[in-house]
């Protein structure tokens, strides 16, 4: 199953830091310009607050999980690879398929925006057309190189936090009038039902940020870069979280469903035009426009990666693990992600779109702690050169991040039931293929020839 395939040159690793944070930071933080405002019409500022730190938490858990196996296998496939190590073809497949789909319907989601924003700035524009040129160019970046790709994210995430910052702080210097009473007015609109509904959009908030791991193969060192970079990206994400959280709800009513915080398109935005404040308007106009580009780019990224994972690994064609001689990069896999998007984004379903990824992120969330203690219980801790990050309270933080993924995901069932049905079977039906037709594979699996670990014993690898 894991063969040489190509001769062609390997993924160049030159990353660092600060580029690892550009590609989570880059996907996430459009998810606290738009979309986690839906907590609030589900169940009110104590909705919206519970799915923030409900989800947040699981995040937390699950950026301690990638970072370690990331800086551990160093590989492209993020958690596709974790879950062909230590779980099987089956969830490998599975789990690549998932995070493939969660980042292509993500950057159908972004550019779909981007091109709503640009007709209402010129309104001769057409939305598809330029949702086409939005995905083409991001595509073009992506295929002429990984450095020039997180280089542009990270000018365009760091511009797009900056204008949350500046927002913030704005308000609480009294730079425009806040209304913190809106904090506590239809606090909890539906009841404790609403509460539980709510938490369904709390991945908003961080969706993503898994990804900043899918980078490795491609890190100057990826056991300082994943970690370090993976940690500063949630704790950016936190921070910008509690801060969108406060500043919107102080300014958008919250207890009026059809017009309020509820219901806003771009609520961040929305809300600097309450301020009154002209200057803080265009940084917010900016700053919603390039978080989705960024968002976009990131996607274009980490897609390709998991896509390119998994035909080097023979799940899908081949042709698609060639890496490009010149710009060094798997350009054929990052070419497929445009015409896959393209029919997510012609689709006209947005909502259906985005329920898909978080359906498909939420999967992720499951396998990836599993990965973990799998990984744990076949190479123990004091394997030091396999394991050059330990993440801490484990495994007791891995089963509490996999019981939270399963409860947000079972929330789904108010109002998009048959989207977690079909996808649910989507995803069984491809675990049950792939494992049947690789099995073989994992049992002749060599880790001293693949990883350079030595082979983990018998009594470690038993189910």
């Amino acid at each position: 199953m894991t063969d040489e395939v190509t001769e062609s040159p390997g993924l160049v690793k030159t990353l660092r830091p600060y580029h690892v944070w550009a590609l989570g930071v880059g996907i996430v933080l459009v998810g606290e310009f738009m979309g986690w405002n839906f907590t609030v019409a589900k169940g009110g500022i104590l909705g919206a607050l519970l799915a923030m730190l409900v989800a947040g938490t699981m995040y937390v858990i699950i950026s301690l999980c990638a970072s370690e196996l990331g800086s551990a296998t160093k590989l492209a496939g993020g958690p596709y690879d974790w879950a062909r190590l230590f779980v099987g073809p089956g969830a490998a497949a599975s789990v690549g398929l998932a995070v493939y789909m969660e980042f292509i319907a993500l950057e159908a989601a972004d550019a779909i925006v981007v091109a709503f924003i640009a007709q209402e700035l010129f309104p001769q524009l057409q939305v598809f057309p330029v949702t086409l040129l939005v995905i083409a160019t991001l595509t073009f970046i992506n295929y002429r190189g990984v450095v020039a790709a997180l280089t542009l994210n990270f000018f365009m995430t760091a511009i797009a936090f900056l204008a949350i910052i500046l927002f913030f702080f704005s308000g609480t210097f009294g730079v425009f009038e806040l209304h913190p009473e809106n904090l506590f007015q239809g606090a909890m609109p539906n009841g404790m039902i609403g509460l539980f509904a709510a938490l369904q959009f709390g991945p908003w908030f961080f969706l993503g940020i898994e990804g900043a791991a899918m980078c490795a193969e491609e890190c100057k060192r990826p056991s300082r870069a994943v970690p370090l970079g993976q940690q500063a990206g949630m704790i950016t994400l936190l921070v910008g979280a509690a801060m969108t959280l406060f500043i919107c709800a102080s300014l958008l009513p919250s207890s009026i469903p059809a017009e309020g915080l509820g219901v806003s398109v771009y609520p961040l935005f929305e809300a600097a035009q309450v301020s009154g404040v002209p200057v803080l308007v265009a940084l917010l106009a900016i700053g919603t426009l390039l978080t989705c580009i960024s968002s976009a780019n990131g996607c274009v990224c980490d897609s390709s990666r998991s896509w390119f994972a998994l035909s080097r690994d023979h799940f899908v064609s081949n042709w698609f693990a060639s890496v490009h001689p010149k710009y060094q990069s798997p350009y054929k896999a990052v070419i497929f992600t445009m015409p896959i998007a393209i029919a997510f984004a012609f689709s006209g379903y947005l909502d259906q779109v985005i329920t898909f990824s978080i359906v498909s992120g939420l999967l992720c969330y499951v396998l990836i702690p599993f990965s973990l203690l799998r990984f744990r219980k076949m190479f123990p801790s004091h394997i030091n050169k396999i394991r050059p990050f330990v993440s801490p309270l484990q495994p007791w933080i891995s089963y509490f991040a996999i019981i939270i993924a399963i409860t947000i995901m079972s929330t789904l069932f108010w109002g998009y039931r048959y989207n977690l049905i079909f996808a649910l079977v989507f995803y069984l039906i491809a675990y049950f293929y792939f494992h049947n037709k690789h099995k073989k594979h994992q049992k002749e699996f060599d880790w001293q020839r693949e990883m350079g670990w030595p082979n983990p014993s018998h009594h470690n690898i038993e189910e």
